[in-house]
């Protein structure tokens, strides 16, 4: 077991630009070798877009995109014509397949705060897709892509959760 607390991910983002990032794992200009990721989970990072604030068009390929608002908005463009405005507790998944480029902003008044996890694909290629799950709520998102499942909870304090039974788990 390997835990590493909230509090010790490595900071990121462009803060002048209004986004802040807490990396899980190695991303971006962030390398640490011994922490790569974790089975086909190659990012988990806490991301935070101030009002205005965004990702501008930028390509993803072989990869899968799972993002969870938690507060505020985030606006969402593909190349695929698709454009949603995902909201707290709804859950995107975006297949980039052989190939897709994207926006990610806050339109919103409010800070955005969501996760984003990427997944490795089982097999490269193929065409791009997107789901959008409203509220999800506590429940459970199957990527058969990458041959994982993300269970989601909500927990006040003092609440606990029996896990699901797995080879490996990420919490």
């Amino acid at each position: 077991m390997d835990v590493r607390r909230a509090a010790d991910r490595y900071a990121g983002g462009e803060p002048g630009a209004g986004i802040t990032t807490r990396h899980s794992f190695s991303f971006g200009p962030h390398y640490d070798p011994d922490n790569l990721g974790f089975g086909p989970l190659i990012a988990c990072n806490e991301e935070r877009l101030e009002p205005g604030a965004g990702f501008d068009e930028h390509p993803h390929r072989h990869v899968e995109i799972i993002t969870w608002v938690l507060e505020g908005a985030l606006t969402h463009r593909d190349s695929g014509g698709r454009e949603r405005t995902v909201r707290p507790g709804d859950l995107q998944h975006l297949s980039a397949a052989a190939g897709v480029r994207h926006v990610e902003r806050n339109d919103g008044s409010v800070p955005c705060r969501f996760l984003q996890m990427w997944l490795t694909p089982r097999a490269a290629g193929g065409e791009p897709a997107y789901t959008l799950v409203r509220e999800l709520g506590a429940g459970a998102y199957e990527v058969p892509e990458a041959g994982g499942v993300l269970h989601t909870y909500r927990l006040a304090a003092g609440d606990g959760v029996s896990l699901p039974g797995a080879g490996s788990l990420y919490l």
